[in-house]
């Protein structure tokens, strides 16, 4: 799951929330949103690399949880400051978006239904139960300090509550994400 978080904000490297989107969230996620969202990552990676941006230099994404999870709006918010918002958002436009905003919706939706499937693939009822065992046994284990058995178990309940919100999230934009997977990966591959 770090994997595929860290390959979701990688591209891209930008990241505060937005408010006001133009692009509605209960606007049904559609083939050309995804198609738009994908023919942006390659430009935009170049982007960051001519001006040499760094990955989440706060540690943003790290605080996220499923409901936050919000890079790309995060990424909009970072980059509206810096010297390249010009060239930004001439990608965009020539992605195939009407805003910024447009596009910083669809590619957190993009993530989160793309996270949500690698979830529900990867992560079984047995491995959920071995988390809470091992939240039991912390818990139980004399031998570590009050401190770090708070923060062990405030990391544990954070990675359950993360994975149990983006395994909820919008079950539609799952399905439409869903032939778009096996492009999705390739193109996430090729920017690594």
């Amino acid at each position: 799951m770090t994997r595929t978080i860290i390959l979701g904000i990688g591209f891209l490297l930008l990241l505060t929330p937005l408010t006001g989107n133009s692009f509605a969230a209960n606007s049904p996620l559609t083939g050309a949103d995804i198609e738009h969202f994908m023919d942006a990552m390659k430009p935009l990676q170049k982007l960051a690399k001519k001006y040499d941006m760094e990955e989440d230099p706060d540690g943003a994404a790290n605080n996220m949880t499923g409901r936050d999870f919000s890079p790309m709006s995060r990424s909009l918010a970072r980059i509206k400051d810096h010297e390249a918002y010009g060239e930004f958002k001439t990608i965009i436009r020539d992605a195939g978006f009407s805003s910024t905003e447009h596009w910083a919706n669809v590619g957190d939706r993009v993530m989160k239904a793309y996270i949500s499937l690698n979830i529900s693939q990867e992560m079984t009822p047995e491995q959920k139960q071995e988390m809470r065992q091992s939240m039991a046994e912390i818990e139980k284990n004399e031998y570590l300090s009050p401190e770090m058995k708070k923060q062990l178990l405030a990391n544990l309940h954070q990675t359950m509550t993360m994975m149990d919100n983006l395994s909820r999230s919008d079950k539609t934009d799952q399905e439409t994400l869903k032939p778009y997977l096996p492009k999705l990966e390739r193109l996430f591959e090729e920017l690594e």
